[in-house]
């Protein structure tokens, strides 16, 4: 054998200590459990950043909900301005898209709420009798607490 086939024998044979044991361990990398270790601290790291920006994101759908019932609201006022009422609950929130005679719109299409749903319009309404009732049922798309009214906005 070769003096320099011996010399890599011998260093594999040879049991390291010391500065090269060191050496070797770092140049091997992280072991499984080093890994998980980094796995669970970023899924935790996601897992509250996720929740934070979730409920965030329902906060804006309820904010964009009361800015289209005002909107809407707006649209019902200036529909009485002209014809002396409210459109009727059967004639709806369409009323304001393609009013009575030659009017102009109101608007120029009837939103849906921020969770896809159509907003309800009743008139007279049960919580405002002298005007409407324009609601968003919310995120479960039935009427329930969550609901976003336009009576909070009237009073």
């Amino acid at each position: 054998m070769s003096s320099r086939v011996r010399e890599l024998v011998r260093a594999l044979i040879t049991p390291r200590t010391g500065a090269t044991a060191r050496k070797s361990r770092r140049q091997r990398g992280m072991n499984l459990l080093e890994i998980m270790v980094v796995l669970v601290i970023i899924s935790l790291v996601a897992g509250t950043v996720g929740v934070a920006v979730m409920k965030q994101l329902e906060n804006a759908k309820q904010k964009q909900a009361k800015i289209q019932i005002h909107n809407l609201s707006e649209a019902l006022e200036l529909y009485k301005l002209q014809f002396h009422n409210y459109p009727g609950t059967g004639e709806g929130l369409q009323a304001l898209v393609a009013p009575k005679g030659n009017a102009q719109p109101f608007i120029t299409s009837v939103p849906k709420d921020p969770w896809g749903h159509d907003y309800v319009y009743i008139f007279p309404g049960a919580a405002n009798p002298s005007g409407f009732d324009l609601l968003s049922y919310g995120s479960d798309g039935v009427q329930s607490a969550d609901d976003i009214t336009n009576v909070e906005q009237a009073q």
